[in-house]
């Protein structure tokens, strides 16, 4: 073996014998990194090969860059990073999102590629492979936002130089969502009279005046409303672990939390829910697992979505109710946007910034501007036939 001073590093000779006992001699090159105190490692045919290549690592070893760029694929590091690194900084139903984009969308195209192959134009043409599929823009979006995210701490963990999936910009030729068009007022009386007297009563009633997310109001606690005061300080909202049991998250989707009025119904509807949950705690017993929630289960734990979402459906098919939950957060967008300006709306919905709002509810703001042009048409034709 040729070694070499300190830091510099050092070349091996390997001989490994085949199944039909032939000989392959093998060159490895290990040199550490000055960042991470880790061997970094390679192999090469030839020894002028493995010497060329010594020379270059103990150079980026000297600039304090990267020795070696991990030699593993991206779905090993895959592999690695989602159950050891990605819920570090993240919660797990993010976790599972990641997941779940990674292996059904990434990975069965440059899974196979090495960390340190991946380029900017990899990750690009993956981007419009998944637009020529005809998957959506959020899709294509979401996946390219999972990949960064994995190879954000690839190179935190001084495993590639840079982040290859940064600031790839989903292909223009995407397919767009439809944009959603939110109920009528009177599709969203037919549903509060329809839950009046029933376990949705006040959980409808709080999503169809506030705009909250079903998470937010899932997650919300006595102790974040006022009641006397009519309001309610939103706070965090229910996240899903690994295994998809609902637990309660410490933050909101954004992470900022808000403080929403109430409507004078919605307080009502929320005295009458407390007592109901008093009910069911004393129903409960000992089985009951105190979690001070608006809407607990029958037993005080936080509720999955899907479970409430089933006990809504047989009242959304009996009032023509157009979608989910989600469309009272529409309704009340729409309702903001007539009238209000765009960063009020974007506040009482919880969006971080007001282009956000205009994002996601544009088309809204559109049929307002139809609106604004009928006005001004008729005030300045009036004007011109009474001059």
């Amino acid at each position: 073996m040729s070694k070499r001073a300190n830091g510099e590093g050092s070349i091996s000779r390997h001989v490994k014998k085949r199944a039909n006992g032939d000989e392959v001699v093998r060159w490895m090159v290990r040199v550490t990194d000055p960042a991470s105190g880790r061997r970094r490692s390679a192999y090469f045919a030839k020894k002028s090969d493995a010497e060329a290549a010594l020379r270059r690592m103990a150079t980026r070893a000297e600039d304090g860059r990267v020795v070696l760029g991990n030699a593993a694929t991206l779905r090993s590091w895959v592999d690695e990073w989602l159950p050891e690194r990605a819920g570090r900084r993240r919660r797990e139903s993010t976790v599972r999102a990641y997941a779940y984009r990674l292996r059904t969308y990434v990975l069965p195209s440059i899974g196979g590629l090495r960390l340190r192959e991946l380029t900017p134009l990899e990750v690009e043409d993956l981007a419009h492979e998944l637009t020529r599929r005809g998957l959506s823009r959020s899709t294509v979006k979401g996946s390219l936002v999972a990949l960064a995210a994995c190879l954000s701490d690839a190179k935190r963990g001084r495993l590639i130089d840079s982040n290859p999936a940064a600031g790839i910009e989903v292909p223009e030729q995407a397919r767009r969502t439809a944009d959603v068009v939110p109920p009528t007022v009177e599709q969203v009386q037919a549903v509060i009279a329809a839950t009046t007297g029933t376990d949705l009563e006040a959980l409808v009633l709080l999503l169809a005046t506030t705009g909250a997310r079903i998470g937010e109001v899932l997650a919300a606690q006595w102790s974040d409303v006022d009641l006397k005061h009519g309001v309610w300080l939103v706070g965090r909202t229910i996240t899903l672990s690994v295994a998809g049991k609902a637990t309660l998250g410490s933050r909101t989707k954004t992470g900022d939390g808000r403080r929403v009025a109430l409507t004078v119904e919605a307080v009502s509807a929320l005295r009458r829910q407390r007592r109901a949950v008093g009910t069911l705690r004393l129903a409960a017993g000992p089985l009951w697992d105190e979690h001070d929630l608006l809407f607990p289960s029958a037993v005080g734990t936080p509720q999955h979505s899907q479970n409430v979402r089933k006990a809504f459906r047989p009242i959304a098919v009996a009032t023509g109710w157009p979608g989910s939950f989600h469309l009272f957060r529409h309704f009340v967008a729409s309702v903001g946007l007539s009238s209000l300006p765009t960063t009020v709306v974007a506040k009482q919905l919880g969006h971080r910034r007001a282009s956000l709002t205009t994002d996601v509810y544009g088309h809204l703001l559109a049929d307002d501007s139809a609106q604004v042009a009928a006005l001004v048409s008729r005030l300045v034709y009036r004007e011109v036939e009474s001059s």
